[in-house]
């Protein structure tokens, strides 16, 4: 056995498993959006209307906190674009769908999204961090 060709295999496995759970998450994603497209079909009063497009845009915080971050070690989080892009998209469409009830959730997900990638990326740093 070629020890060489050992070594050069095992990065192509890892960038392809990288790369296969990244379409994987952004499959998650795009049907996270399809679910908050379709919230106003449910006609649910304005309160629970509110708590399901913020569980759905929370879900997919968590997606691109957990699952989007390709590496830690740049001053910013590098992320998977197919994974943040549909994250992006369900911002802009949660402002169109909801108004003002929509907005108020996006900016909520949003600093919930900044909050935690900074928590996240002092850990990987090595920094204290606090609760």
């Amino acid at each position: 056995m070629n020890t060489q060709n050992v070594k050069t295999a095992a990065p192509e496995s890892t960038e392809r498993c990288v790369q296969s759970r990244a379409k994987t998450v952004a499959e998650r994603q795009h049907t996270l959006l399809l679910r908050l497209c379709g919230v106003w079909n449910l006609q649910l009063p304005e309160r629970e209307e509110e708590e399901e497009i913020s569980n759905i845009l929370l879900a997919m915080v968590e997606n691109v906190q957990f699952y989007g971050v390709l590496d830690w070690s740049c001053k910013k989080p590098l992320v998977a674009w197919p994974v943040v892009c549909v994250w992006i998209q369900a911002q802009k469409q949660a402002v169109r769908l909801y108004g003002k009830a929509g907005a108020k959730v996006v900016a909520y997900a949003r600093a919930e999204l900044a909050i935690s990638l900074n928590h996240e990326q002092k850990k990987h740093r090595g920094e204290s961090v606090s609760a």
